[in-house]
């Protein structure tokens, strides 16, 4: 079993837990620093001690994957509200410098993180004044990025001066000076890669679309990767937080001689016409992007591929997972039963993610049905098929949903992914898929079959059932009994009340999802028998609804308990 050390962006699940699934089912043994030693909203990672960390293990290991944001400036949101400079965290990166001049032939792998703009007034991942000048900051930066690309009117750069004047100067500077400090960051590993110390570089764009400050930063970079001959060995694109989980995927590629030869097959005709809400390309354009890093491609027929990657792609605009369910409530439900409901949609009723959701749940430009029947007379005949459902942001599409929990497809896939945007769905789709693959080249081992099948119902778990269903209904439903407002950012208080709430939630409804797993397991050519699957700790990780932590384990019949 190869070794694979991980230093993650931070300590939330999707970074910390994810990966070590992927690496279980291709038989890759995934080394991290301990959680508490990593950052989160509250507090910068211990960089020091992960740095001797990395010292330690680097001569125990095959690859290690580095988030260069936690490594120089102590995680994700510590990139974007530190005050250190370029040389303090440069000064940090030099490790990496020394770890590769003492073992040379350590595959390392690198991934820093291009600063997003959040697009509305919240401080909660970012410096205190975007409470009050968020929106506005987000939309000069558009504004300006756009006119700077010569593709403004007249009103609009009316608009950008306009706002250029009523902006605090102080806090425009601030802003800007941070994000030209991590630039000159991404620059030098650019640099760095093309010296060796990098065998291949990652800058994702986290939360992207057409224009801004951010995108005139890809643009720059994608210029650096061309002038310096690095096309090969680095790359920039919409993600985040899967991104731990594709540069593992290299590894496991590389490991097994694996060039993933992809199929894909879309729910909707206008899959390459419709961009997603936290990117900058169509569809076939980002799967491409997120095959590069594995050296995947594209091929032109089922026969030709390893797998087949079936997306849940929209119709006609992404919508917003959240507002599905109460828009399937009935007036007499939202009116008699859940009042707070029909109060906090008729507040959104200006919204345009819930305008898209309507109109992307109505479509007549996605046939789900059509969709998941392609996928069930594949995977009958013996092809592995991985879906990334990317219709709503933040939540898998409940249609989809309820038909592969209908039909029986949801325990037979080769890797499924629903959650928050479609770079982060896609690149986890795409990377348990891969360790799929090379499981099943390997024999089908027992171990990596009980790490697939736990963490194929960990993602029917999180991204349907909670993030779809059950979260709505904490947050609609709970939060009121309890005097909180609906909200999924950080919760003032009752945090543990509200936690029990989740886990009652999901737990009552894990259980159709256990029975199924179970009855599939019995029926499968090869597979042993599920005696049980255990869901444990539930927990609330950064004290909001937005995103959930738990362990899922998997004992086959012939077991001990």
């Amino acid at each position: 079993m190869s070794k694979v050390a991980l230093i993650p962006l931070d300590d939330r699940p999707p970074n910390y837990d994810f990966p070590q699934y992927v690496g279980r089912i291709a038989g890759v043994e995934v080394l991290l620093p301990p959680r508490e030693w990593l950052g989160n909203l509250w507090r910068g990672a211990q960089i020091e001690r992960i740095a001797l960390w990395l010292r330690d293990i680097a001569p125990q290991v095959d690859a290690a994957i580095i988030a260069l944001d936690t490594l120089g400036y102590g995680g994700l949101v510590n990139s974007r509200t530190s005050y250190d400079d370029v040389d303090t965290v440069l000064g940090r990166l030099a490790l990496l410098r020394e770890i590769k001049r003492e073992y040379p032939n350590l595959t390392l792998l690198g991934f820093n993180v291009l600063m997003r703009i959040t697009r509305g007034n919240t401080s909660e991942e970012e410096k205190p004044y975007w409470a009050t000048y968020g929106a506005r900051m987000f939309r000069l930066s558009y504004l300006s990025d756009k006119a700077d690309m010569g593709d403004a009117s007249p009103e609009e750069i009316a608009e950008r001066d306009r706002l250029a004047d009523e902006l605090p100067q102080e806090v425009v500077q601030d802003y800007l000076d941070g994000r030209a400090r991590n630039h000159v960051v991404n620059k030098a590993m650019l640099q760095w890669t093309r010296e060796g110390v990098f065998d291949y570089l990652l800058i994702p764009q986290d939360d992207t679309m057409e224009y801004g400050w951010n995108i005139a930063e890809s643009r720059a970079l994608r210029q650096e990767i061309q002038s310096l001959g690095l096309t090969d060995r680095a790359i920039t694109y919409p993600g985040a937080d899967e991104i731990g989980m594709i540069l593992l995927a290299r590894v496991i590629c590389q490991e097994n001689g694996i060039m993933p030869r992809v199929w894909a097959r879309y729910a909707s005709c206008r899959a390459d016409g419709v961009i997603t809400a936290y990117e900058d390309r169509p569809m076939p354009e980002l799967i491409k992007a997120h095959l590069a890093p594995m050296g995947g491609i594209l091929v032109g027929s089922p026969e030709e591929a390893d797998f087949l990657l079936f997306v849940n792609s929209p119709g006609e605009m992404q919508g917003e997972g959240v507002f599905q369910l109460p828009l399937r409530w009935s007036e007499e439900e939202l009116t008699q039963y859940v009042p707070q409901a029909a109060r906090w949609i008729e507040k959104h009723q200006v919204s345009d993610s819930l305008r898209a959701t309507r109109r992307e749940m109505y479509s007549v430009f996605r046939n789900v049905d059509e969709f998941v029947r392609a996928a069930a007379d594949y995977a009958s005949r013996g092809s592995p098929v991985a879906i990334a459902d990317v219709a709503f942001v933040n939540g898998a599409d409940l249609a989809l949903g309820d038909r592969l929990m209908e039909i029986g497809l949801a325990p037979r896939l080769a890797g499924y992914a629903g959650w928050n945007t479609a770079g982060n769905t896609l690149g986890t789709a795409l990377a348990h898929a891969v360790a799929r693959v090379a499981h099943l080249r390997r024999g089908e081992d027992r171990e990596g079959l009980r790490a697939h099948l736990a963490y194929l119902f960990l993602r029917f778990l999180d991204d349907y059932i909670y993030q779809a269903i059950a979260r709505t209904e904490v947050m609609l439903l709970d939060l009121p009994t309890l005097g909180l407002e609906p909200t999924m950012g950080e919760l003032p208080r009752d945090v543990e009340a509200v936690q029990a709430r989740v886990s009652a939630r999901l737990q009552e409804r894990a259980g159709t999802l256990i029975d199924l797993f179970r009855q599939t397991s019995a029926s499968e050519p090869g597979w042993p028998e599920i005696a049980e699957i255990e869901v444990r700790n539930i927990y609330l990780p950064w004290k909001r609804l937005f995103e959930i932590g738990c362990d899922v384990s998997v004992r086959f019949a012939d077991e001990d308990k």
